[in-house]
């Protein structure tokens, strides 16, 4: 069985990313309308990517739902999982 999730990502301007995250390998992939790899993040812990994971859904989600976006009275978590 395979750990890897794959989602959409519609951009504003119309293109449509695929973005595949796998915690168990430790990779986040973005691919582009062409096939091309846009972003490729490799040797990251599994708490990196379900990080991502939730941070990506979370804000997504808020877009297509139309919901607002977080307010200052709100606490952001400052820890970037790209950055190790």
């Amino acid at each position: 069985m395979t750990s890897e999730h794959i989602w959409t990502w519609l951009q504003t301007k119309g293109k449509i990313f695929k973005v595949i995250s796998d915690p168990e390998r430790g990779i986040i992939e973005v691919i582009n309308e062409k096939g091309e790899i846009f972003i490729r993040k490799t040797n990251l812990s599994k708490r990196q990517v379900e990080t991502v994971e939730k941070n990506f859904l979370n804000h997504i989600a808020k877009r297509l739902n139309g919901r607002e976006s977080l307010t200052s009275s709100k606490k952001q978590d400052l820890f970037d999982p790209m950055i190790s």
